[in-house]
Formats: structure tokens, C-alpha cells, sequence
């Protein structure tokens, strides 16, 4: 009996150490299993691209256009709305103006970026046969 217990016994402390050593490690994983956290799924950043259009204005609010698409790839023979940054350069007929002086009908360029499907102009460049307001 008594070389059993001197057998069991360091076995039995040495358990118990061991356990005690590595019970604060299992504690600090978040699912107490001792395996490594799973990681939290990764978001793509937003991807930007620049776009450039040409087409007839059809409508305008005043931070928005609206157009019939002449050219380009993917909104060809289609009508786009673009928002219109505040800090966008807008022209009619090489004049500086604004969002809501330009005239429906008239031939427009619009550049500037998308992001996630979204088109912003940076700039507007308008040609009108006349100027609204102009009675030549």
C-alpha cells in the first residue's frame, strides 16, 4: 500500500499543478475551450473609380442631374442620375453657374468618381444653343 500511495501520489500533485497552470489560459479564451478566438469577418474598403459621361440633360434638383447617356460603356442609351458635389466645377458655355441655371435639353459632360455604384460629378461642363434668359 504504502508504494502505491508513493506511486499515485506525485501523479495525482503533479495533475493537479498542471492543471491549475493551464486553467488561466483556457479562462482568457473567449469560448473557454482553449482554442483561438475566430477572427471578425474582414469589410473590403470602399473601391473608387472616376467615370466620365456625355448625354443630354433631362432634369436637374439642386444637388442632383439627370441625363440620357450618349456614350460610354455600361449606361449607354440609358438615363443616369448623378449627384453633384458641392465643390463641383460647373460651366454653360465656358461660364461659371450653378446646378439650377442649367437648361434641360442641353449637351452635358459630366466627370467625377463612383464608389459602391454611386456617381459623384467634380465637374459639369454644359454647351446650350442659347443661354436661358438670352431673347437673340
Amino acid at each position: 500500500m504504502r508504494r502505491l500511495a508513493l506511486v499515485v501520489l506525485p501523479l495525482v500533485a503533479g495533475s493537479i499543478i498542471a492543471g491549475s497552470i493551464g486553467a488561466p489560459a483556457l479562462a482568457d479564451s473567449p469560448n473557454g475551450h482553449g482554442r483561438k478566438p475566430v477572427p471578425a469577418e474582414r469589410t473590403k474598403p470602399a473601391r473608387t473609380t472616376s467615370f466620365a459621361l456625355t448625354g443630354t440633360l433631362t432634369g436637374t434638383t439642386a444637388s442632383t442631374l439627370t441625363l440620357s447617356v450618349k456614350g460610354g460603356t455600361a449606361p449607354r442609351g440609358t438615363t443616369v442620375t448623378v449627384s453633384v458635389a458641392a465643390t463641383a466645377r460647373i460651366t454653360l458655355n465656358d461660364k461659371t453657374t450653378t446646378v439650377d441655371a442649367l437648361p434641360a435639353g442641353a449637351r452635358v459632360t459630366v466627370t467625377g468618381t463612383q464608389t459602391d455604384g454611386v456617381r459623384t460629378a467634380t465637374r459639369v461642363q454644359v454647351k446650350a444653343e442659347k443661354e436661358p434668359g438670352d431673347d437673340r
